[in-house]
């Protein structure tokens, strides 16, 4: 990833990550729970509102591993 998208989302060209990697993705870990319980998603004529506890989260690298530590406190 690093130089090749052409944006500084991931870090530096060089592959240094940001300072504040850690806070960012802890916030975007809780975001990504709070999204689920509380935005309405009309995705179906059968289905509209909050997805709530039918969601599945995919942490499957160091940026979205803290989403199964959230949700054991929860």
């Amino acid at each position: 990833v690093w130089g090749k998208t052409g944006t500084k989302l991931y870090g530096p060209a060089a592959g240094d990550d940001y300072q504040d990697n850690q806070l960012r993705f802890s916030i975007f870990c809780q975001a990504a729970l709070e999204a689920a319980r509380v935005l309405n998603l009309k995705s179906n004529k059968y289905f509209s509102g909050p997805y709530g506890e039918d969601v599945i989260f995919v942490a499957n690298d160091w940026h979205t591993a803290l989403i199964s530590c959230y949700m054991k406190s929860m």
